[in-house]
């Protein structure tokens, strides 16, 4: 990318609607050399936008090895959001990034990574499943945990026979059965909130845990994998909701001393109860 102040402008390749109210969007750089260049870290977000409407921060989606394309999800909650969600193919958007920081790999490589989603957290999540899918010796192993409203929230349905047989275990739940969801999900699915999927979860020395949800699920996610055993240090969360610009102009984001969309998305649980989340 040229700067992060100038956006590219990009193509869409493909939408693919993913509940009620989220959008996949495939997106490609015009620019050729651009596009080969553009790369990122899981965790790490884009802006989007479009003209005579504005741009939003949105978490990147995809595997980062794929240089061809890249993918963000979208939910409906306000102008922008629903007029990219509009979208067809062919249309193009204009695209700053990518920014903020992303999880640690290197620190996670070799070790137990928990993965936990609440709602449309999974997007940036489920970039970091699918680079440990291609990069089997990266971490020791992957376990997804998700939760959401109905079986019709849950995003990326149709992903999870394939993490399944790439060896990620995978756990669901939602808070009610009653939807009009008529997908056959591939792994079973219970009722209740996050917390509940971490119970008989076994926590190696070492372990991470990426987070990546509606704040209350932090809250008391995060005070589940303490008492676990889980380092503070290890437990990593993405702040991405609170941010608007993107490169801490705007101060939307800011927390304390902290920018969110500069200093995050990404923060350790460490770092935010030493004063700048309210932990």
């Amino acid at each position: 990318m040229k700067s992060l102040y100038l956006p590219e402008k990009a193509v869409v390749m493909e939408t693919e609607e993913l509940s009620a109210d989220s959008t996949l969007l495939t997106l490609r750089l015009k620019d050729g050399k651009a596009q080969k260049k553009f790369s990122w870290i899981p965790g790490q977000f884009i802006e989007a936008g479009l003209f005579d409407y504005g741009e939003i921060p949105v978490g990147l989606a995809s595997n980062p090895l794929h240089k061809k394309s890249f993918q963000v999800s979208v939910r409906g909650v306000g102008g922008v959001s629903n007029a990219l969600r509009r979208l067809e193919k062919g249309d193009e958007i204009t695209v700053r990034g990518p920014l903020g920081n992303g999880f640690p790999l290197k620190a996670m490589k070799g070790k137990n990574v928990m993965v936990i989603g609440g709602g449309c957290g999974i997007p940036p999540l489920r970039s970091l499943v699918e680079y440990a899918i291609t990069q089997k010796r990266t971490f020791k192993s992957i376990t997804l945990l998700y939760g959401s409203k109905t079986k019709g929230d849950l995003l990326f349905r149709h992903d999870y026979g394939r993490w399944k047989k790439a060896g990620i275990e995978i756990r669901l739940t939602v808070d009610k059965e009653d939807c009009n969801c008529n997908d056959k999900l591939a792994v079973s699915c219970s009722v209740g909130v996050v917390t509940k999927l971490l119970d008989g979860i076994k926590v190696k020395p070492g372990a991470f845990a990426c987070l990546c949800g509606p704040p209350v699920m932090y809250k008391f996610v995060s005070k589940k994998l303490l008492e676990l055993g889980v380092k503070p240090e290890n437990i990593l969360l993405s702040l991405e909701r609170r941010m608007k610009c993107g490169v801490g102009k705007c101060q939307h984001c800011t927390i304390n001393k902290k920018y969110v969309c500069t200093d995050g998305p990404v923060f350790t649980y460490k770092e935010l109860s030493n004063g700048y989340g309210g932990f």
